[in-house]
């Protein structure tokens, strides 16, 4: 059972955003976001209550902030209208507005407003920019390649690195079955990648990426053999997610061990350095 807010947690939360319900109140939502930059801080709690549970050691959850504070930052930096900015906020931080008027949010677990707090304007840079910070759930036992994943140059700085600890996770293996009637005559894997994930099939004479392919058909993860089980395929698969970036389980069990949330930061993002940003 999840804990419940304090009050106070709640009365912080009301002052903080007090100034920007008064303002919206009587001015409507453009002009309040207008009338003084967005605190990143306040939206962060909730955003990073989506990504990842509570159940998870403290140290990886502040992990994940500093992870959702950069990625935020970059969102909001590559808006240029407000609308935007309003788009971006709604869909990532479980706030909410309607006809211009007013502000609303359910509040998290306290663990993350601790993680937000303790982690206040950490971000992830390259090169002293702000860059994609992909995270996922569970990895094959190795992260990817950004390179390899996004045939992009550009993602250079998303190294692979071991993740070996992530094959202790319950979720690691996973099997779906799919109708044979529902998947192509021919099916095959055409290609991997150097850490062991799909990267192309061939499906009756066309190729598939393996990514989408894997999200398309609704599989944990595209680190996957085929087998043929009566009418049915057999999808066998190594971890949860695309595997690019930040394992959430191979840093919790990193925080389990003593790390710290830059240590383990550093050990998934060797290219990547901390910076600091303000609102």
């Amino acid at each position: 059972m999840k804990k419940r807010i304090p009050a106070f947690f709640t009365g912080v939360l009301i002052f903080l955003l007090f100034p920007y319900v008064i303002t919206i109140l009587f001015n409507g939502l453009d002009a309040g976001l207008m009338d003084r930059p967005v605190d990143v801080e306040a939206f962060l709690p909730g955003i990073v209550s989506k990504q990842i549970t509570s159940d998870y050691e403290l140290e990886t959850i502040k992990c994940q902030a500093v992870i959702a504070r950069s990625n935020l930052y970059r969102k909001l930096r590559a808006e240029k209208e407000i609308s935007g900015v309003l788009d971006v906020l709604q869909e990532n931080s479980g706030f909410s507005y309607n006809d211009g008027s007013w502000i609303t949010r359910v509040l998290p677990d306290e663990i993350y407003e601790k993680a937000v707090k303790d982690t206040k304007g950490q971000v992830l840079l390259y090169e002293g920019e702000l860059k994609l910070v992909p995270y996922h759930e569970v990895s094959n036992g190795q992260t990817r390649s950004g390179t390899e994943v996004l045939h992009d140059e550009t993602y250079s700085y998303l190294k692979s690195v071991d993740s070996s600890a992530d094959k202790k996770s319950p979720d690691y293996l996973n099997s779906t079955y799919i109708l044979q009637e529902q998947m192509p005559e021919n099916l095959k894997i055409s290609e991997r990648d150097s850490t062991g994930y799909v990267t192309s099939l061939l499906a009756d004479g066309h190729i598939l990426e393996g990514e989408a392919f894997r999200q398309g058909m609704q599989l944990s993860s595209s680190s996957f053999t085929i087998q043929k089980v009566g009418k049915k395929y057999r999808f066998l698969c190594k971890g949860r997610g695309h595997g690019l970036g930040f394992s959430q389980y191979g840093g919790n069990e990193m925080a389990k061990a003593g790390n710290t949330w830059k240590e383990i930061l550093e050990a998934y993002f060797p290219a990547m350095e901390c910076g600091y940003m303000s609102s």
